[in-house]
């Protein structure tokens, strides 16, 4: 059989863990965001392939790219034991069906800030973490009991939240906003 993995992770995530280039399957990385620009192309790829897999970390993304884009085809597919989170570095088993693939994974178990995003989000995060902290001594320490810090206390908190998005690779409006950026 011949097989094709879309991966939609984002470049971080496929910079730390992605699939070795193989005889048995091929690949492309297209991120999610860009799978709606992409839906036609990868329809047409079932011309030249017995299967399509939809590939991200925990399934997760996957599926919802599935049902969103490709829920008409049955060619196209989410398989729970062929996500990041499942794979070690280097060969590992994965049943497709009722066949058996061997799946190779490289990449590097370093955190990385391979994309800006994640550089101005720490770098701004932390800088609204520290000058929001640094404000907040401030007022306290003058007894100033008419000064508002409410929103203050709000602006530390998306600034942990930046840092954190940063930190972690994640994006909680992206998480939010999911069925309207996708």
């Amino acid at each position: 059989m011949k097989y094709l993995f879309i991966d939609i992770r984002k470049s971080d995530e496929v910079f730390t863990k992605r699939f070795s280039y193989s005889q048995d399957y091929k690949f492309y990385n297209i991120p999610m965001n860009m799978i709606r620009f992409n839906q036609k192309t990868i329809i047409e790829h079932l011309d030249y392939v017995d299967e399509i897999y939809i590939v991200c970390r925990s399934g997760m993304r996957s599926q919802f790219i599935k049902n969103k884009y490709f829920n008409d085809f049955d060619k196209i597919k989410v398989n729970r034991d062929l996500q990041f989170t499942k794979f070690k570095f280097g060969k590992n088993e994965v049943k497709l069906n009722d066949n058996k693939l061997i799946v190779e994974v490289e990449g590097s178990q370093k955190f990385n800030m391979y994309n800006m995003m994640r550089v101005i989000q720490v770098v701004l995060g932390s800088l609204i973490i520290l000058l929001g902290g640094y404000t907040y001594y401030q007022i306290y320490q003058t007894k100033n009991k008419k000064i508002n810090t409410i929103p203050l206390i709000i602006l530390i908190i998306f600034g942990i939240n930046a840092l954190y998005n940063g930190l972690t690779s994640t994006c909680t409006i992206s998480q939010i906003f999911q069925n309207y950026l996708n």
